[in-house]
Parts: C-alpha cells; structure tokens; sequence
C-alpha cells in the first residue's frame, strides 16, 4: 500500500467510480486480476445457502461510501470500517467512519477524527466489546505526513493512540492487523521517511502499548496481510520486487519465508491471508499471466511446513478476476473475495468463493443486477458458518454506495 495523503487506497477507487466503471480491472493491482484452473462454461451458479444483501445506513451528508474491511467475533457481532466522501463547498472531505450489526442491523458509528483527517484500513474483534482499527492521519500540513493510529472500541466509544515510528521515518500507516488477544496484536503497513523512501512497519501491542518490530525487508516489500493464530505465531503477506512475500513472526522475530508462484507468470501479489492455527493458512491474492497479461486469482495454503499454489476456479470469458479477502473458520471451510470482470459483463462485479478442503468454488457474482462496479473488500466468519462480506457498488447516479452480504448455513 503507498502512502497516500489522507485517504485509503480503497477510498481513492470510490471517488474515481466512473474511471473504475470505464477501466473494468484493466489497471495494475488497484484493479485486480482473472480467473485460472479448468474453465467453467458459463456463470456459476450459487450454491444454496445464497448470501443475502442487508441495508447499510450511510453516514449523514456522504456521498460516496466504501467499507474496507470488517470483523466478527460471533455471528451477532460485528464491526466493519470504512471510507466517504463529503460533498463541501470549498472542495471534497474525505473522511473515515465505522457501523457495528448487533445481530439484526448495521449502525453507524463516528470514529476519531473521522471528518477529514483520519482513515481506517483493518479492523479486528475479540468480542463485541473489544476491536481495534487501523489506518492514518494526516500528522501535517506537508503531503505524505501521516502517523499510524489505532483506535479501540469498547462496545460504546473510541480511543484513538497514535503509533510510533521507526527511527528516520517521518510518516507511516497501517494497512492490517490481527490479535490473538486484548493483550497481543500485531499490525503491519508502511513507513516513510523524509525522501518518501518507504520501508515495512510493524507495530506490536502488548496490553498497554504499541511498539515498533524490526523486520526483514526486501526490495519493493509491501505487506497487506497479517494473521495471528497464536501469541507466539504471525504470518504476513503481500508481494516484492522479486514476486510474493511472505514473512513469520517466531514470537520475537520476523523471517522471510519462500512461496512458490503460478508457472508462467509475470507479477504476484498476496493481499489477505487467515489462520484457523499455526500450521494451516489460506492467503489468496491475484498473478499476471506471461502469455495474455491477463490477471488470475491466486490462492495458497500453508500446511505447517511450506506454502503450496491452489487451483482456483475459472470463469468462462473471464478477463480480469481477483480475490482480496479471505476468512476460515476451518481447515476444510473458507470463505474469499474479490472482484471478477468478463466479456458478457459491462461492469466489474463482486465475487464470492467458498474452500470446501477440497477445492474452491464460485457462490455469488454480486450484485445480481448491473448497475456499476463493485467490489467485495472484506469477509469475516464465524461458526456455523455465519459470514458477512463487505464492500463497495457503484451506481450510475449516486456513486458509490456501500455494500454489506450475509451468509448463514444454519
């Protein structure tokens, strides 16, 4: 994720719907890639239980909304964050915002410095009383100046810390974070110094404070994935000059660890990446094919020795597909996505996928009727399973507009 002046890399995809509707995900990974794996005639059809669209209320005076993530600690309990724009008469506030569902609706919840200065990237719950959220806020009046925050939830209000930063950097944000517990979180991003030379971040939280963790950087590292499944366990993900990256925290350290990349691709990318243990891991992402510079979707799973490439299912007339967020609640029960773009399609559409322990198969294209882009940004599930999926879709007169999906096997 580059660091960007008071706004999320997502937000910046919602005030630009036009240009997304325009480009479909024909772009780099801002837009995403296409399917891969043995092609499937036609649209897949959902699998039954469908996911069900549930009405999000929109913060007040917004004109374009964005969830950018979302998380769940029962099915009852959930807290997704994301981004809006406010129409101004001098101009465009950019601003952050939260909504918690209490197991019947979503409500809106303000959070710290939310008009205009801050935005939240991540978010996770141990409980409907306990979540934190990532992101930035502008610390200056110079482009590029933000400091790292985290603000907690309390099942009531916020509070809003601000992070340190590694010697030498005069900025940073953070784009993901996982907890094992109240006491032990783990949050990535990245910082910059006064060149705009970026670097890795990473911040640790102990019960009491956040302080930064060393870690191993490579040329062109960017991390956009965490997950913690123990105090003493943390993989993150994301990608290199070198193709994708993947490093693990022992419990005192980062390493880097090899994953192996698709045969006959260019670029690879890991955005997401959930841990039902320490020995079993789903990240999912998107690779450039070397023969059409089409874009597939990418998933692999971590068996407690090494990272191996899955097959992901294909779309007939797929043209670019991707997946950006993935939730297990098993080895053998995951959920992902993303956004897919086809021939037969005007408009980039959402996209679900279920992990069965056996393969991955496609559930929704969402919405079920075109009306603009959209794009699944998070998913969080519990037992049962019960999952909530989030996003953004866009509409031809309103903009962007938020999108939230239920799924209950139960």
């Amino acid at each position: 994720m580059k660091i960007t002046p008071t706004v999320s890399r997502r937000l910046v995809q919602v005030v630009a719907a036009a240009a997304v509707a325009a480009a479909g995900l024909a772009g780099t990974l801002a837009t995403g890639p296409a399917a891969s794996a043995s092609p499937i005639a036609g649209h897949a059809v959902a699998t039954s239980p469908t996911w069900r669209t549930q009405v999000t209320p929109e913060p007040a005076g917004s004109i374009d909304q964005s969830f950018d993530g979302v998380s769940c600690s029962s099915s009852s309990a959930c807290l997704a964050v994301g981004s809006y724009v406010l129409s101004h008469h001098v101009g465009i506030i950019l601003g952050a915002f939260a909504e918690t569902w209490n197991g019947s609706r979503w409500t809106v919840r303000k959070v710290p410095n939310g008009t205009g200065r801050a935005f939240l990237e991540a978010v996770k719950c141990r409980s409907a009383r306990w979540c934190v959220a990532v992101g930035g806020i502008q610390g200056g009046s110079a482009p590029g100046n933000q400091v790292p925050v985290a603000d907690t939830w309390n099942g009531r209000t916020w509070k809003q810390v601000k992070l340190p930063l590694p010697a030498g950097a005069t900025s940073g944000t953070l784009a993901a974070v996982a907890c094992s517990g109240t006491a032990a979180c783990t949050a990535i991003g990245q910082s910059a110094n006064k060149s705009q030379v970026q670097s890795l971040l990473a911040e640790r939280w102990n019960g009491s404070a956040w302080k930064v963790e060393p870690m191993p950087a490579p040329a062109g590292a960017n991390l956009e994935g965490i997950a913690c499944p123990t105090v003493h366990a943390c993989r993150a993900v994301g990608d290199d000059t070198q193709g994708l990256l993947t490093e693990f925290r022992n419990g005192s350290s980062w390493v880097v660890q090899p994953a192996p990349v698709p045969a006959g691709t260019t670029l690879q990318d890991v955005s997401a990446i959930s841990c039902t243990s320490a020995d079993s891991c789903e990240a999912v992402g998107t690779y450039e094919s070397k023969t059409n510079l089409d874009w597939y979707s990418l998933a692999e799973v971590w068996n407690g020795s090494r990272w191996r490439v899955q097959a992901t299912p294909a779309i007939s007339g797929a043209t670019s597909a991707m997946l950006s967020t993935v939730s297990c609640v098993s080895a053998t029960d995951c959920e992902a996505g993303g956004q897919v773009t086809t021939k037969g399609d005007s408009v980039a559409l959402g996209v679900l996928e279920k992990w069965n322990g056996t393969k991955w198969s496609i559930q929704e294209k969402l919405p079920a009727k075109q009306t603009g882009p959209s794009r699944v940004e998070g998913v969080s599930c519990t037992a049962g399973p019960v999952c909530e999926a989030v996003g953004f879709r866009s509409e031809p007169v309103d903009g962007g507009t938020l999108l939230a999906q239920r799924y209950s096997s139960r």
